[in-house]
């Protein structure tokens, strides 16, 4: 006769393993889910610094063009760019006198254009009059096309003593953080 192991436990207190139980299954589930938000947690922080990745370098842009119509145009008694001098953070567009992309200009005439058209490049002065000019005489782009950066301004400084030329872009960040990128060159 062979004999086998067998256990032999009351009828009413055999189990079966089978599957998995609950407990083991909320586990799972509460793993995944920690899981998926930090995923997402992470693509929103990517997301974030791309904007603000963007911006840095639409201002960086934005000052270099400037700075680049000012060498073109070094408009000046005594130093080169001290024409485009004095333009302040909240100072809107002036309309230029010429739009010099259909007509001869003067240097004096293409400081305005210059100015004109970098303030509304910039994205705070959409809606301003002088923009919707620009816009209509195909200087600019739709402003749909050209957004320019949120509350975007600038300044420019050029110091007579040493000729150095300061170029200042400002935005605000969509979290509420005012930002601003400064280029300085020799004029």
């Amino acid at each position: 006769m062979i004999s086998r192991n067998v256990r032999k436990t009351p009828t009413g207190l055999r189990k079966r393993v089978r599957g998995v139980s609950m407990i083991e299954l909320l586990v799972a589930v509460l793993v995944m889910g920690i899981g998926v938000l930090g995923i997402t947690a992470l693509q929103m922080v990517s997301l974030q610094n791309n904007r603000a990745a963007l911006y840095r370098a639409e201002a960086v842009q934005l000052a270099y063009d400037m700075m680049d119509r000012i060498r073109a145009n070094p408009a000046g008694a005594n130093v080169a760019g001290e024409a485009y001098d004095g333009i302040d953070l909240d100072d809107a567009p002036a309309a230029p006198a010429v739009m010099c992309n259909a007509a001869q200009c003067t240097q004096a005439d293409m400081v305005e254009f210059d100015l004109a058209v970098w303030k509304c490049s910039l994205g705070g002065y959409h809606d301003d009059a002088v923009c919707e000019d620009l816009r209509d005489a195909d200087v600019l782009p739709d402003a749909d096309a050209q957004p320019g950066l949120p509350d975007g301004d600038g300044s420019i400084a050029v110091d007579v003593a040493t000729g150095m030329i300061t170029v200042v872009v400002s935005w605000q960040e969509p979290n509420g953080d005012a930002r601003n990128i400064t280029i300085d060159s020799q004029g």
